[in-house]
């Protein structure tokens, strides 16, 4: 009994950290041609190319302590942002956000329109009754979204 208790200890942290690290960073694009005859505001002529979102999260124990944030590396080969996790390192600001965003740009060709930031954080006190527990820990969440304009489409 007390080793099929320990098992599903061990199992439920397991999917408490998983939970927690999946989706600490992402990059999704719109799908090729979604776009099409989409008018780009602030760029009389431009027709959009493709929609960007990037997002990133980090969770931290008393606001200081980075325990585990996403990572958003570059991937040489494929000219694109890979979404990935790292422990003990705080990876998630606007500064890592807009970097991966220019890069994007750059390897497309692209200029950036409709850049749109968001953040969001709290204490996990505020949602749960975990009392000094839950007070311990905390979250911040950031992303952007941009459409890429290709640059040869720019009409003059």
């Amino acid at each position: 009994m007390k080793h099929k208790t320990m098992t599903l200890a061990i199992a439920g942290v397991a999917a408490l950290f998983a939970a927690m690290v999946t989706g600490c960073a992402s990059v999704e694009y719109s799908s090729p041609g979604k776009l099409k005859k989409v008018s780009v505001k602030g760029a009389p002529g431009a027709e959009a190319g493709q929609h960007v979102a990037i997002t990133t999260s980090g969770y931290y124990m008393l606001w200081c302590i980075p325990l585990v944030s996403g990572d958003l590396r570059w991937d040489g080969k494929k000219r694109e942002i890979k979404g990935g996790f790292s422990f003990f390192t705080d990876q998630v600001g606007f500064q890592e956000l807009q970097t991966a965003l220019q890069k994007i740009a750059a390897a497309r060709n692209c200029d950036l329109a409709d850049v749109n930031f968001h953040d969001s954080d709290g204490f996990y006190a505020d949602v749960s009754y975990a009392g000094i527990v839950g007070s311990l820990f905390g979250s911040s969440h950031m992303g952007v979204s941009a459409i890429l304009v290709p640059r040869e489409r720019i009409a003059k």
